[in-house]
């Protein structure tokens, strides 16, 4: 066979080099989607904003669902970052615990379009998803979860919290929180009064007044 007749080979990515390039396909997303919604990530958009051609991008992405998912995973390990950090920010646990509750509220003011993406659908365990699939996602996000689950834990443990099942009442949170969020961005007129995430948090959460805490209300 000639040199004419050989087919070409694609040159290898330097070491690493594939990473970095799936990383920016990543990037160019996120900034689509910080600058309008997830109808505006599309192949030629992704492309352009990460400098490549549009068939580069399946040699890391199948498709644009797909690349949406790196999005949201990406999301929900920063909002996982954020929610440690508040965590780490207070000493006390009912402090941790509104630091936190706090946070969670500060991402979705701050990320709208990120929080709608990483809530719309993306824990849809069809009937037509295997049990490989189901699992997977299943597990979006739980990480960040159990930042709540750790600060519930931990006002049980201190005697400031009357609950008994920290996933439960963390569970009732997240329900709170999320709501609370979903709201505020969905009618911004709404006159929301003062204090009503402390008051969630505290109902939610089964939070002991501190005059009324006593040793023997402390878990073992």
């Amino acid at each position: 066979m000639s040199d004419l007749e050989t087919p070409a080979r694609r040159t290898r990515n330097p070491r690493g080099e594939g990473d970095r390039l799936r990383s920016e396909i990543v990037a160019a997303a996120t900034v689509l989607l910080q600058e309008g919604s997830a109808a505006a990530v599309t192949l030629r958009a992704v492309a352009r904003g990460a400098g490549i051609t549009a068939p580069a991008i399946y040699r890391h992405f199948p498709d644009v669902d797909a690349i949406l998912r790196a999005v949201v995973d990406t999301a929900f390990a920063d909002l996982e970052r954020r929610l440690r950090a508040a965590q780490e920010s207070r000493e006390d646990p009912v402090g941790r615990l509104r630091a936190v509750s706090r946070g969670y509220l500060d991402f979705a003011r701050q990320q709208p379009e990120h929080y709608r993406l990483m809530f719309g659908g993306a824990w849809d365990a069809s009937a037509g998803a295997d049990d490989v699939q189901r699992a997977d996602r299943a597990s979006i996000g739980m990480d960040a979860f159990q930042v709540l689950v750790d600060v519930v834990a931990g006002c049980v443990e201190a005697g400031a919290s009357a609950g008994d099942d920290a996933f439960a009442d963390a569970s009732a949170l997240w329900v709170g929180l999320h709501g609370l969020a979903g709201l505020r961005q969905t009618t911004p007129l709404f006159p929301w009064p003062r204090g009503l995430e402390d008051d969630l948090v505290t109902t939610l959460t089964r939070l002991i007044p501190a005059g009324e805490r006593t040793a023997s209300s402390r878990r073992p």
